[in-house]
C-alpha cells in the first residue's frame, strides 16, 4: 500500500521540480477579421463523374488561406482569416528547448491544431538542431505566417502560398555573420500532409529535402530557398496512378527581398514549383507566383499597396476531352490597405483587393472567370 502511494508522489515531485527548473514562457496571438467579396465572376460547376456536363454556374469565391481552407463569398464572414494561437516554450538549459504552438483557425471551425511541436538543441554557438513538427520554410513570412501582427497586410499575398505549411522532420540551422551582414542557413528534411477542402483532397509531400539561405543588414534582407520532394494527392492520386506508390517528383524555388527605406519599405517575392508529370486530373505542371509591395509609416498609420500575379500552366489533363486543354490559368491582383497601430500590442487593418482573371480563353471556357473577384476585409491583430 505504501509503495502504491509512494510512486505517484515521487512522480508528482519530479514533475514539480522539472517545472521549476525549466524556464517556461507563454506567448499568444490572435487575428479577428471580417470580410466578404464585393464583385464576383462566375465559376462553372461541372459534373464530378463527367466534367463534360455543365450543371450550372456559381459566384466566384476568394481563398484567403489555403492550409485552413478559409474562403470568402458574398456573405460577411468572420472565419477565413480569423485565428487564435498560443505558443509554449520551455528552456531546459544547456542549449535544450521544447516548443509547442497550438492554433485554432476559422477556416477549420476553430478546431485545435498542433502547428508546432519540436525540440531544439544548440550543437554549438552557430549550429542548432530542430526535430519535430515545424513550419515549412517556403516563404519569406513562413516563420510567422499565422501572426497577422507581424506584417502590414491582412494576409500575405495568396499568390505565394501553398496548401501545406508544416513539416514533420528535422532541420539544421546555422547562424553567423559576414562583415555587416547577419546570415542564416537552414537545411531540412521530412514529410508533410494537409487535408485541403479547397482542393477536395489530401496533399502529401514525402522525402522532402530543402535549404534556405538568408542574409540581412541594417536596411536589406535577402532570402533564397529550394526544395525537392515526392508529391501526391491522396484520393486523385490513387485514381490516376499518381498515388503513394507512384509519386510525382516536384521541386520548389523561391526568392525574396525586403528593403527598409527610412519610414518606408518595399518587399518582393517570387516562387515557382514544377512537377515532372502533370498532376491529374487537372493537368498542373509549372506554377509561378510573385508580388511587390510597398508602404510608408506616417505616425501610427501605414498605408500600403501590393501588386501580385500568379500563373498555373495546364498540360495533358485527362479532362482535355471535356474542354480542359493546354493553357495558362492566371490572375493579377492589386491590394490597397491601411494599418493603424493604435496600441503597442495591437493593430487595426482595412484592406481591399481586386483580382482580375487573365487566363487563356480555353481555360476560362472550362472554369469560368473564377479568378475575377474583389474582397474587402477589416480586422484586428493582437500579440500577448
Amino acid at each position: 500500500m505504501k509503495k502504491t502511494l509512494l510512486t505517484p508522489c515521487l512522480l508528482a515531485a519530479t514533475i514539480a521540480t522539472s517545472a521549476q527548473a525549466a524556464d517556461i514562457r507563454f506567448n499568444g496571438f490572435a487575428s479577428v477579421v471580417a470580410g466578404m467579396t464585393t464583385s464576383e465572376g462566375s465559376a462553372i460547376v461541372r459534373n464530378a463523374m463527367n466534367p463534360a456536363i455543365i450543371e450550372g454556374t456559381t459566384d466566384a469565391t476568394f481563398v484567403a488561406d489555403n492550409p485552413s481552407s478559409g474562403v470568402y463569398d458574398d456573405d460577411i464572414s468572420f472565419k477565413p482569416d480569423t485565428i487564435f494561437g498560443l505558443q509554449v516554450s520551455a528552456n531546459l538549459g544547456s542549449g535544450l528547448t521544447v516548443t509547442g504552438q497550438f492554433t485554432g483557425a476559422g477556416g477549420e471551425d476553430f478546431d485545435a491544431n498542433v502547428a508546432w511541436a519540436y525540440i531544439s538543441y544548440e550543437l554549438s554557438d552557430s549550429w542548432t538542431l530542430v526535430a519535430g513538427r515545424q513550419r515549412l520554410p517556403f516563404f519569406f513570412y513562413s516563420d510567422f505566417l499565422d501572426v497577422g501582427y507581424a506584417y502590414h497586410w491582412m494576409r500575405p499575398p495568396v499568390e505565394t502560398q501553398v496548401a501545406v505549411d508544416t513539416l514533420d522532420g528535422i532541420q539544421f540551422r546555422h547562424e553567423g555573420s559576414a562583415g555587416s551582414w547577419d546570415t542564416r542557413v537552414q537545411l531540412y528534411g521530412g514529410v508533410s500532409d494537409n487535408d485541403s477542402e479547397t482542393l477536395g483532397d489530401e496533399v502529401n509531400l514525402e522525402n522532402a529535402v530543402g535549404a534556405v539561405f538568408y542574409a540581412s543588414n541594417d536596411w536589406l534582407q535577402l532570402r533564397a530557398t529550394h526544395m525537392v520532394t515526392d508529391f501526391y494527392l491522396d484520393a486523385a492520386g490513387e485514381i490516376f496512378g499518381q498515388g503513394e506508390d507512384d509519386t510525382v517528383d516536384a521541386d520548389f524555388t523561391g526568392f525574396a527581398a525586403h528593403m527598409t527605406l527610412g519610414n518606408g519599405f518595399i518587399v518582393a517575392e517570387y516562387v515557382t514549383y514544377e512537377f515532372d508529370d502533370a498532376i491529374q486530373p487537372v493537368g498542373w505542371t509549372t506554377y509561378e507566383g510573385a508580388y511587390i509591395s510597398g508602404g510608408y509609416r506616417i505616425g501610427d498609420f501605414t498605408p500600403h499597396i501590393t501588386f501580385s500575379t500568379e500563373n498555373q500552366e495546364v498540360e495533358d489533363s485527362v479532362y482535355a476531352a471535356a474542354g480542359l486543354t493546354d493553357g495558362d490559368d492566371s490572375s493579377d491582383s492589386i491590394t490597397l490597405g491601411v494599418r493603424w497601430d493604435f496600441h503597442p500590442q495591437a493593430a487595426f487593418k482595412v484592406e481591399y483587393q481586386a483580382r482580375s482573371d487573365e487566363s487563356d480563353d480555353n481555360i476560362e471556357a472550362y472554369y469560368g472567370d473564377r479568378n475575377e473577384v474583389d474582397v474587402v476585409s477589416v480586422g484586428f491583430d493582437v500579440i500577448f
